[in-house]
């Protein structure tokens, strides 16, 4: 979790102080991380349906990073421990800090954690105690002070006599860099406490201490894999630190932390990065210059989220239309997401956005038997997050994404106690008004596409034109009503009201003797015909009877 201002919460009404039997006291001044409401409360509390609610509050990827090797082997081994040296991990690491900042870093150096809250309270049992203090600033990543406060040690702000000085660069939730020099310096003047600096987001700005470790032996340095990794989930955080440094840590660290699929999954990334930092960027100074010209105070901010002063709390307001921010008593802390979902934050916020780079639409649509909503780029690179509750039809709209090279991100719920068909329906003709709105005004695009999937036995051809005259010719041959618990008949008429809402000429073939194969086969052509047809073309949409 990180300096992402996320972290667990405590249930129930009993004070955590207290304790059970023999449960060693809590400090007065000790209070449980809490997280930010959950999308079903705010819906709940709101009166919304939950596909209604946006979270721009947990300082993670729009998207999740994607695992960059065959997972068969680790998930046929999970009845053993993972290796406790985690060398690969370590020795990946340590590569990307060396890439990065010119550092000589060896992977004895590198210290592991269950994500870098895991190392938080490593670095805090290490040096504190009570009788102890840590130098906390008043407002940021709250683990430090319940760290600090766990191990018996006090919390203050100045940092003469600390035994250990909490700093999170760039911080959170304000997002303001200390320079590398000032940091430093600060371990410099302070040779006997230890100096844990955390960089879960040095990625989006600011420079690392990393290069000094070895002038610095007091230096320890935290990364995640949270933040412009995209694994949260995954639980994978690293420390590193001088030699000696590190290997005060590793003796005290939990055998076998990280699963050994986690593992293997960010030792790959960090052996080759591959993260949308750039256009996370991009898209945080779009943001914040829109929140600046309507009036808000905004200043600069160098992580994955802006951060807007008020004392006003305008997150009560943004919750009141599903728009979960992360709220402190001075402001918001707003998490990017894709832009179209950003564009609706800033039109609730009263701002005007700015354009936005490559072509995206977010439709939200909700009716008396479904509520949706799609989040559709046209320039992505195929992720897909798909969440139906019609797992066959996750897969179909996850393979076309894929096909198509489209970022997708589709939630949906709807009547299915009834049956499929308004929730495959519906899905499908938003996915087609998405289209329509992220395409624009489709100058510029190669117009047509074509495409001949075979698979196996089955076989289907797909073939676009965007021209804006609306009409669909569809023909699946399926032979048994069924496939992975949905109607397949529906598919047809589903992608019918997709060529409607998208206002284009479709065409979709498929047949074989597995049905199976007949709608993938389909479902893939027509990803390949799209992924022609939106292209860059030669001068744009041409026709001799104009655009209708």
């Amino acid at each position: 979790m990180t300096a992402s201002g996320e972290g667990p919460t405590v249930s129930g009404s009993a004070n955590p102080s207290q304790g059970g039997p023999n449960a060693v006291p809590l400090p007065e001044a000790f209070a449980p991380y809490r997280w930010a409401a959950t999308v079903e409360e705010v819906a709940a509390r709101q009166g919304l349906d939950p596909v209604e609610v946006l979270k721009f509050d947990q300082n993670t990827p729009p998207f999740p990073g994607v695992a960059q090797i065959p997972l068969a082997e680790s998930f046929a081994t999970l009845n053993g421990y993972p290796s406790g040296l985690y060398r690969e991990l370590r020795e990946a690491a340590a590569g990307y800090l060396n890439a990065g900042s010119g550092a000589d870093v060896g992977w004895e150096q590198i210290v592991v954690g269950a994500g870098a809250d895991d190392l938080i309270m490593l670095c805090a049992r290490t040096y504190l105690a009570p009788g102890r203090s840590a130098s906390i600033f008043p407002r940021t990543y709250p683990l430090y002070r319940i760290s600090t406060l766990l191990n018996g040690a006090e919390p203050v702000v100045d940092v003469a006599g600390v035994s250990l000085i909490w700093r999170c660069n760039p911080e959170n939730p304000t997002g303001e860099v200390t320079s590398a020099a000032d940091l430093v310096d600060l371990a410099r003047r302070h040779p006997d406490a230890a100096v844990v600096v955390d960089e879960a987001y040095i990625e989006f700005g600011g420079e690392s201490v990393v290069p000094w470790l070895d002038e610095c032996p007091n230096l320890i340095v935290l990364r995640t894999m949270s933040k412009a990794f995209g694994y949260a989930a995954l639980r994978v955080g690293y420390a590193v630190a001088a030699p000696a440094t590190a290997a005060v840590l590793e003796a005290r660290r939990a055998p076998a932390p990280i699963a050994a699929p986690a593992a293997r999954i960010a030792a790959a990334a960090l052996r080759d990065p591959r993260t949308d930092v750039v256009s996370e960027i991009e898209e945080r100074e779009r943001v914040r210059a829109a929140l600046v010209a309507a009036g808000f105070d905004a200043p600069p901010a160098a992580g994955n989220f802006v951060w807007v002063r008020s004392d006003a709390d305008p997150g009560a307001a943004l919750e009141e239309q599903g728009i979960i921010v992360r709220r402190f008593p001075d402001g918001i802390r707003i998490t990017l997401r894709r832009p179209s979902e950003n564009d609706i934050l800033l039109r609730a916020l009263g701002a005007v956005p700015g354009p936005v780079q490559g072509r995206e639409a977010t439709v939200v649509r909700t009716s008396t038997e479904t509520a949706l909503r799609i989040t559709l780029g046209l320039e992505g690179s195929g992720r897909a997050h798909v969440r139906t509750g019609i797992g066959f039809l996750d897969h179909l709209l996850t393979l076309l994404a894929f096909h198509a090279a489209f970022d997708l991100e589709c939630i949906a719920g709807g009547d299915l106690d009834v049956d499929e068909h308004h929730t495959v329906e519906d899905v499908l003709a938003a996915l087609g008004g998405a289209l329509q709105q992220a395409l624009g005004t489709r100058e510029g695009v190669a117009r047509y596409g074509f495409a001949v999937v075979p698979m196996d036995e089955a076989r289907a051809t797909a073939a676009i034109d965007l021209v804006r005259r609306a009409h669909a010719e569809i023909a699946l041959a399926f032979t048994v009503e069924r496939v992975g618990g949905l109607v397949v008949s529906l598919l047809s008429h589903a992608l019918e009201r997709f060529a409607m809402e998208a206002g284009c000429t479709v065409h979709v073939e498929s047949s074989g003797a597995d049905d199976h194969h007949i709608a993938e086969a389909a479902f893939k052509a027509l990803g390949q015909a799209l992924r022609q047809a939106v292209a860059p073309g030669d001068g744009g949409i041409r026709s001799t009877k104009g655009l209708a």
